[in-house]
């Protein structure tokens, strides 16, 4: 409520007779920041010039995941996202579109409802990596390792 009463002018007591007509996307924007962070993602906001303005953007493991949320009808219209997308040198191969409409997938973009977010779980990243380098191809002396200085 203290959101609601700071942006948008005290739009809450029309909420709370059931008017809601209002625009609801700052409030959309700010659950689905808190249900992300609160799951352990890091939410940051795209804004570029060139590409135009992505709500957030996060990391699961070693992908990056452009997030929109729609609170309207027409969560199909996407051109920022659209764009992004479109750069084959950033490799982003999805997205996520969190709206009012039902699960779907439309090529790299999956369309889930809003109160999904509270289910999407970031990938860790491992603790260690855990390899073991083999380095003798590159030994040209022919001395076992233990006899070089």
């Amino acid at each position: 409520m203290l959101l609601c009463a700071a942006s948008m002018g005290n739009v809450q007591f029309a909420l709370l007779q059931g008017e809601l007509d209002v625009n609801l996307g700052s409030i959309a924007e700010n659950v689905v920041a808190q249900e992300l962070t609160a799951h352990g993602y890091a939410a940051h906001y795209f804004d570029a010039k060139k590409y135009g303005e992505v709500d957030f953007v996060v990391q699961s493991g070693t992908r990056v995941t452009p997030v929109e949320v729609k609170s309207g009808n027409d969560w199909t219209k996407h051109k920022a996202l659209d764009n992004v997308l479109a750069v084959d040198e950033w490799n982003i191969d999805h997205a996520w579109v969190l709206c009012r409409g039902n699960v779907s997938q439309d090529g790299a973009i999956t369309y889930l409802p809003l109160y999904m977010t509270m289910f999407l779980e970031p990938e860790r990243l491992p603790a260690s990596m855990p390899f073991t380098v083999d380095l003798s191809a590159l030994d040209t002396t022919g001395e076992p390792a233990e006899y070089r200085a």
